[in-house]
């Protein structure tokens, strides 16, 4: 079913829970829900100069589908309207394993796998001053200063002229995190649940990746059957 193809797959957000480990112990978990994947293109280093297949995922409504992908979509076969597409590459002689329009189901590897990196979008606090978005200390709360949680000197004042990268007050948050070394709690096929050790980025709903870093252990998963 392309294990190796699936090093990579999208996943939404369900929130967080807790759980009990084999020893009793409390376990904070975060619920995400791997999708469905369905290939529409296989592209081969005689034709795009690289060895990749093309998945799309995120099932949505026809209207949310604009023309250039609905475009893809149907040169695959594909019927359901999906939204988004990444790619995998993937070295040339594992390419005859797919096709396009075959579907992918995360259940088929998941159970193997054990660390994962996780890369997902932190949420969004709006526009925040510098002691809250960079944990400035502010001003001395003397001489009757109407306002301590401004900034101080902006630097240098010959240069006339704010240097990139000064952090100052802005957007805080909705941005790209990548979370390494998260493990996999537990996974139940049933109900296409993944529980993850600790917290993930993003809201609930938010669009995650999962990436496989280690598998199990053989040893391991025939203790478990």
């Amino acid at each position: 079913m392309g294990k190796e193809m699936l090093r990579k797959i999208p996943a939404r957000k369900i929130g967080m829970t807790s759980a009990f480990d084999s020893t009793g112990t409390t376990v904070p978990v975060t619920l995400v829900q791997p999708m469905m994947l369905v290939i529409t293109e296989i592209k081969r280093p005689a034709t795009h100069g690289y060895s990749a297949v093309q998945v799309a995922y995120g099932e949505t409504t026809a209207k949310h589908v604009n023309k250039p992908l609905r475009g893809i979509l149907t040169k695959a076969g594909v019927e359901r309207p999906l939204r988004a597409f990444y790619e995998c590459c993937l070295p040339e002689e594992e390419l005859a394993e797919f096709q396009v329009g075959q579907e992918l189901d995360p259940v088929d590897v998941l159970q193997t796998w054990d660390l994962v990196k996780v890369v997902g979008t932190s949420k969004g606090k709006g526009f925040a001053g510098s002691v809250k978005r960079h944990h400035f200390a502010g001003q001395q709360r003397t001489h009757g200063d109407p306002d301590n949680r401004r900034s101080m000197s902006n630097g240098a004042t010959d240069a006339a002229r704010v240097f990139k990268g000064s952090r100052r007050a802005g957007r805080m948050g909705n941005e790209r995190v990548s979370l390494r070394g998260v493990t996999i709690f537990e996974y139940d096929a049933s109900l296409n649940l993944l529980a993850l050790t600790g917290g993930i980025p993003g809201p609930p709903g938010g669009l995650l990746f999962i990436s496989l870093l280690t598998e199990r252990a053989p040893e391991e998963l025939m203790e478990e059957a």
